[in-house]
């Protein structure tokens, strides 16, 4: 049974997995702001899961680039 990495309990059901780590689809949410990232997307910032918004707060490109944000052909 794998654990939940966000509230720790085991998941029973439905999983989401991102990287390496396992969620119930309610706690895939935004380290910040907890929008439920399921429809949205998600990045990871310093282990963490973050919504696009508070993702890019987080990261800053070198000197002279911006950010562009790139999305997987489906």
């Amino acid at each position: 049974m794998p654990i939940c990495d966000k509230c720790g309990s085991g998941i029973v059901g439905a999983v989401v997995k991102a990287r390496d780590k396992y969620r119930h689809p309610e706690c895939l949410v935004c380290a910040d702001c907890n929008l439920n990232l399921k429809q949205k997307g998600y990045f990871f910032v310093g282990g963490e899961l973050y919504c696009e918004t508070h993702a890019r707060a987080r990261t800053r490109p070198p000197e002279g680039y911006d950010t562009v944000t790139l999305y997987p052909k489906a």
